[in-house]
């Protein structure tokens, strides 16, 4: 279980979940915009990384052509604790 900080409040992310870390993060009340309902195709759930580490990129993220510290919550999970900033 990784503490990831964002908009001030901590959040409990289990990185052994089947839900990414989108879905974890919704479920304990954050505000995160979902256009494509985390199919990884609209970019809205995106976030830069401030502090921490988190798994590869997805195949999805790649072909997107994101900056490296730009990260899709609905196509990865932490590796550390950490700190995010939504982008949208």
């Amino acid at each position: 279980m990784y503490k990831i900080k964002l908009n001030g409040k901590i959040y409990n992310i289990d990185e052994k979940s089947d839900d990414h870390m989108m879905q974890q993060l919704v479920a304990q009340g954050a505000e995160i915009v979902a256009a494509c309902g985390g199919a990884g195709i609209c970019q809205t759930c995106a976030f830069k990384i401030k502090k921490g580490e988190f798994t590869e990129k997805s195949e999805t993220e790649k072909m997107m052509d994101l900056p490296d510290e730009h990260r899709l919550s609905c196509q990865c999970w932490p590796k550390s604790d950490g700190e995010i900033e939504l982008i949208y």
